[in-house]
């Protein structure tokens, strides 16, 4: 009974401890309220920690697979949140986490985005000892599969509400690196968003190290067109921005879309948390999703604002206005144009500037509308 009693206790301190009273193993279980500063080594209250702080306008519900969801062999466990008062179909956002990390460490991502007007899905890791970065990309692809069996699965409650063209892809730590890598596999994929990434790939002709079992990262590893917003925080020790996310941006390529925001202060769970920088984290996200998931131009001139909480902020983004038609923005409208739209058709990629009656598909339409425009 005394054992009990004092265990009693111990939870009632903990409830009404404030962030500053916690050390970093406790810390980074309440990531909604705290955040770990690695620079002063203690835990900090985040700034406006009310989770609901920057909610969007819609309203959300959620659903799992006690609850009918499909599952998968590729990941152990998920959540689907979804607007319930916005206008479907709604284009989507698979979310992965890191190593030794639960699926509901991103619950918060999925309310936030699902109040933004997205439908978002939350997976778990199905081995955390023998699943790599590579089975990771798997999964968040497999995931997308199941959002699209959702969507003519009759008892589910986003039946006919999935946008089928439009998903992203993303995740904290590996996962966030597994994000990415999955754009390598998927070129028809709209957006990436990698949060306080690392990434290994195990690549026998490219790394020469067996002590690392042959695990490395080079450019190749993040050779893809799918635009990339890439998440870290100045205080992450685990993947410091220098070693990772910075290698990241570089390794991937100058004609793809991608920005880098490195939060100032934090820690390697910044990026769990969509308050976190105050906010602009989380506001960030759903510009990138709004810009490259909607095709909503209107969010590339808020995209460029650089964040009151960045320590560093770099893109290759431009928002000159283009003009329709121009497939490889060079100002004319010519057969230049047309032999390329052709070669993406042919190659089933996706570039959103060749996509000219906004169906989210490139086909012989987009191609007849570049020919008018020239004939015109």
């Amino acid at each position: 009974m005394k054992k009990i009693y004092i265990l009693i206790l111990l939870f009632i301190n903990l409830i009404f401890s404030e962030c500053s009273d916690l050390g970093y193993d406790l810390c980074i279980q309440y990531p909604q309220f705290c955040e770990w500063n690695e620079a002063n080594s203690e835990c900090e209250d985040i700034t406006d920690g009310d989770s609901n702080t920057n909610y969007g306008p819609y309203q959300f519900s959620s659903f799992n697979e006690s609850n009918g969801l499909l599952a998968s062999d590729s990941y152990l466990g998920s959540t689907v949140f979804y607007p319930t008062d916005s206008q479907p179909p709604y284009s989507s956002i698979v979310i992965v986490p890191g190593a030794f990390s639960s699926e509901q460490t991103l619950h918060q991502w999925g309310q936030y985005y699902a109040s933004h007007g997205f439908i978002a899905m939350t997976i778990g890791i199905n081995d955390y000892f023998n699943d790599d970065m590579s089975d990771l990309a798997y999964s968040l692809l497999d995931a997308i599969e199941v959002l699209k069996q959702e969507n003519i699965r009759e008892d589910s409650p986003i039946l006919n509400k999935v946008d089928i063209y439009n998903f992203a892809t993303s995740g904290w730590s590996i996962g966030g690196g597994s994000a990415q890598y999955a754009a390598t596999i998927d070129s028809s994929l709209k957006a990436v968003i990698a949060l306080n990434p690392g990434l290994a790939i195990q690549d026998y002709e490219n790394c020469t190290n067996p002590d690392y079992e042959y695990y490395c990262l080079v450019p190749d590893h993040l050779s893809h067109s799918v635009p990339v917003l890439i998440i870290s925080s100045e205080g992450d020790i685990e993947n410091p921005t220098d070693l990772d996310a910075a290698v990241h941006y570089e390794y991937t390529p100058e004609s793809t879309l991608k920005m880098l925001f490195e939060i100032e202060g934090g820690s390697h769970e910044t990026g769990l948390n969509p308050n976190s920088g105050s906010g602009e984290l989380g506001e960030k996200a759903v510009e990138w999703l709004k810009y490259n998931l909607l095709n909503d131009l209107e969010y590339c001139d808020n995209l460029l604002n650089i964040p009151i909480s960045a320590a560093q902020f770099y893109t290759n983004l431009d928002c000159q206005d283009s003009i329709i038609g121009d497939i490889n923005e060079d100002n004319l409208i010519n057969v230049q144009d047309i032999v390329l739209i052709v070669s993406l058709v042919m190659n089933f990629e996706y570039v959103a500037n060749a996509d000219l009656n906004n169906d989210s598909q490139l086909n012989v339409l987009d191609i007849v509308q570049v020919v008018n425009i020239i004939l015109s």
